[in-house]
């Protein structure tokens, strides 16, 4: 090669390696994460602090429940143990970086993999952002009480691929990156990548089988008959191990127990992502919609199955749900592909938007103004968390969890407070509640309540049981479902104050021995002491029994 052509070329890889790694940075600072412990961190972290013996977390039940997802809880146990807690933050803006790199693809791919023009990618990337920040969906709720651009990265029933923070469902971005690729011929690496997926969170599999399944379609089709053989058994063997895991974790421990722990995962504690009839509203079909319109961008591209047969395989076994009324097809979430195809639709649209007005675009000089609104973007989502004004908690619970988690011992149980909502009568469409102020955000009946879900978590101290963090076994689950009902019966009994001697023999006997309560309870009474109390909340020991 010439020694210009080389300076060149070299120059030109230098270029765009440093566009990319700035994309990202600002994308990530754009998107924004909520701070730890947020949300689902709450029950997905939990195994992964068990296994580290983190505080005294090995004496409580839900962390010695059947893991639903090891590897991750494997990952969470070395990074807490060997590295630091802000690893985590890490983790999730490479999941970022990756959502953002699926969107450049698809870019590159729709200008028939031109060089690199500087002013095009900025300003596509300045866009990406935009519709993505943190500071687009705050300014949606305020201005019309919805988030709305949620909307254009989350699937349907309120399933999502990256959400707010670091958690399994973030690894749903290696199916976006698995179809990807596939557009632009990597065949192999897209089938690991879209197995990788399934491997990592096992709700991924029935999706990863969707879009295997259309990329040997694609590759029949093109004549390429051995490659679609080669890549459907590849993806057989990365899977297999996941599959005997669940199969094997998660097989029913009896017909009866499994049906009726179906029963209350699918119309009790996840209808709001198990049935149709609460999700399909017009914000979903507009979703669908908007799904369907990508697909018609590439009607005439022989690629089209790719996206097509896991679209059409989703909306049939939704459809089949729906007709059947299976609790079984309903946990295996058919409508989940859906958080994978509506960003990628998103990032169909605007590169087909984007390479039609190109023309305009080299005259319009668009790389200063596209970094400008980055940067600005990037600075607004870090303010976001920083000046809360998202992802906000329940910070009045700050003074009972620090009182606890310095206070507990090895054999300190909790009971708190218990708020069972009803999801099926309350729950209508999909929504995101990361930039709700906290008054609406706790009043709102319309998504599960978020009283003390970081208790775990913070305190690392063992609880009796809460609403929010489930078990996936049916003999877990029913557990479950029985301390949810004890717990209620114990804390109307509290207020009622009613037997209060014989309520405290029934906590001793499942070795509750603290108490958190509103602070407008009054429980005083011999047999507990006031540990803590404040303007919130106030803790109760159960003194031990007396000998006879």
């Amino acid at each position: 090669m010439p020694q210009n052509l080389e300076h060149e070329s070299g120059l030109y890889k230098t270029n765009t390696l440093g566009f990319g790694i700035a994309g990202i940075i600002l994308f990530c600072m754009a998107y924004s994460q909520a701070p730890l412990y947020y949300s689902n961190q709450n029950q997905y972290f939990l195994h992964g602090f068990t296994k580290a013996k983190l505080g005294y977390l090995e004496k409580d039940w839900l962390g010695n429940t059947t893991d639903p997802t090891p590897l991750f809880s494997g990952l969470v146990c070395l990074s807490i143990t060997w590295v630091h807690e802000n690893i985590f933050y890490l983790y999730y803006a490479m999941l970022q970086g990756v959502f953002l790199s699926c969107a450049w693809i698809i870019y590159h791919r729709k200008n028939n993999n031109k060089p690199f023009e500087i002013g095009h990618y900025a300003l596509f990337s300045a866009i990406f952002i935009f519709i993505n920040s943190a500071a687009l969906r705050w300014a949606s709720y305020r201005l019309f009480g919805h988030d709305y651009p949620w909307f254009l990265q989350a699937g349907v029933a309120g399933q999502y691929i990256l959400g707010a923070m670091f958690q399994p469902s973030n690894f749903g971005v290696f199916l976006l990156l698995g179809l990807s690729l596939f557009l632009v011929e990597k065949h192999i690496s897209a089938t690991v990548f879209t197995c990788l997926a399934g491997i990592l969170h096992t709700t991924y599999l029935l999706g990863g089988a969707f879009i295997i399944l259309g990329f040997q379609l694609y590759l029949v089709l093109d004549g390429k008959i051995k490659k679609a053989i080669l890549i459907g058994i590849l993806a057989l063997l990365l899977v297999t191990p996941s599959v005997f895991y669940a199969a094997g974790n998660f097989q029913p421990s009896s017909s009866e127990g499994f049906k009726e722990a179906q029963e209350f995962l699918v119309k009790f504690r996840l209808p709001h992502h198990c049935l149709p009839g609460l999700w399909l509203d017009w914000v979903a079909c507009l979703q669908i919609l908007w799904i369907m319109l990508s697909i018609f961008l590439f009607r005439k591209q022989k690629e089209l199955t790719v996206i097509l047969v896991p679209f059409l395989l989703g909306a049939l076994l939704t459809i089949l749900q729906v007709v059947t009324q299976s609790n079984t097809l309903a946990l295996l979430f058919p409508w989940r592909i859906s958080s994978v195809l509506v960003p990628l639709a998103t990032m169909i649209i605007l590169s087909e938007l984007l390479a039609y007005c190109n023309p305009f675009i080299s005259r319009l000089k668009p790389f200063v103004p596209s970094v400008v609104l980055s940067i600005i973007l990037a600075l607004l989502g870090i303010a976001i968390p920083v000046f809360k004004a998202g992802f906000v908690i329940k910070e009045n619970e700050n003074g009972i969890l620090a009182h606890i988690k310095t206070n507990k011992t090895i054999d300190d149980l909790y009971l708190l407070p218990v708020n069972v909502p009803n999801l099926a009568s309350t729950t209508r469409g999909s929504l995101s509640s990361d930039f709700k102020p906290i008054g609406k955000k706790t009043t709102d009946t319309r998504i599960v309540p978020i009283d003390m879900q970081r208790f775990r978590l913070y305190a690392q101290a063992p609880l009796y049981i809460d609403f929010k963090a489930i078990p996936y076994k049916d003999a877990d689950v029913l557990d479950w479902h029985r301390r949810l009902l004890l717990a209620q019966n114990w804390q109307k009994r509290l207020l009622d104050n009613k037997s209060p001697e014989l309520l405290l023999e029934e906590l001793r006997a499942q070795k509750i021995n603290h108490i958190v309560t509103n602070a407008n309870v009054d429980l005083e009474q011999s047999e507990l002491e006031l540990k803590f109390s404040d303007d919130h909340f106030k803790l109760w020991k159960i003194k031990e029994a007396r000998n006879p």
